[in-house]
C-alpha cells in the first residue's frame, strides 16, 4: 500500500483496533439515564424528608370523642335504713362581667402642662401598667383648660376609666374629633398631680 516497508510499529497499530473517533455513540438509553435518575430520586427524596420532619407520625387516624366522666356509683342503703339527701353544692352568686381594658390601645401622651419630661413620664407608666402602644409628645393648643383623657369611643370607656384610675384623672371625655390618629389622648395641664 505504501512505499515503506512493514515494521513492527504497523504490525502493533493492525492487532489494537479502532480508536478515537471511530467509536460507537452511546445508546438514547445510556445518554437519558442521569436525567431520568434526577426526576425519580429527588422527589422520592423530598417527599421522605418531609414524611420524617413532619409531625405526623404516620397516624392518620380521626381523633376518636373522649367519653364523658360518669359521676360515682353510690351506695344502695342496707334494708331498713333510709338514704340520705345528698347535698348539691351552694351556688355562688356569679359576679358582673368586668367590660376587658385594652391594653393595645393606641395611646398618646401630651405634655401641656411646661413641665420638662412629663408626658415621658406618665407614658413610662402607662408601659409599666402592660400598655404597648404609647407615644409621649409637647402639645402647644390652649384647650382644654384643665388635664383631660379623649378616648375614640363608648368601646374604649373601660380602658379609659382604668387609665384615668391609674393616673388619677378624673375628666374623661368620649370625642372621636379629639383622638382622629390614636384612640386614647391625654392632655396633661398644670393641675396634673398624678395619683
Amino acid at each position: 500500500m505504501s512505499e515503506y516497508p512493514e515494521d513492527e510499529f504497523d504490525v502493533a497499530a493492525r492487532d489494537r483496533g479502532p480508536e478515537g473517533v471511530h467509536r460507537e455513540p452511546p445508546s438514547l438509553w445510556r445518554a437519558l439515564a442521569p436525567f431520568l435518575a434526577v426526576i425519580v430520586i429527588v422527589p422520592l427524596l423530598a417527599w421522605g424528608a418531609v414524611s420524617l420532619l413532619s409531625d405526623n407520625d404516620g397516624d392518620d387516624a380521626p381523633l376518636e370523642p373522649v367519653p364523658a366522666a360518669t359521676a360515682p356509683a353510690t351506695e344502695e342503703p342496707a334494708p331498713g335504713e333510709t338514704a340520705e339527701p345528698t347535698p348539691t353544692p351552694a351556688e355562688e352568686p356569679s359576679e358582673p362581667a368586668v367590660p376587658d381594658v385594652v391594653r393595645t390601645a393606641s395611646i398618646s401622651v401630651l405634655n401641656g402642662a411646661g413641665v420638662n419630661g412629663l408626658a415621658g413620664r406618665v407614658a413610662g407608666e402607662l408601659q409599666a401598667d402592660g400598655f404597648t402602644t404609647v407615644g409621649a409628645a409637647d402639645y402647644t393648643s390652649g384647650t382644654p383648660d384643665v388635664t383631660t383623657l379623649y378616648y375614640r369611643n363608648a368601646e374604649l370607656a373601660p380602658t379609659a376609666q382604668a387609665i384615668g384610675t391609674l393616673l388619677g384623672i378624673d375628666n374623661l371625655v368620649e370625642s372621636p374629633a379629639a383622638t382622629q390618629n390614636v384612640e386614647i389622648a391625654i392632655v396633661l395641664r398644670a393641675d396634673y398631680t398624678g395619683r
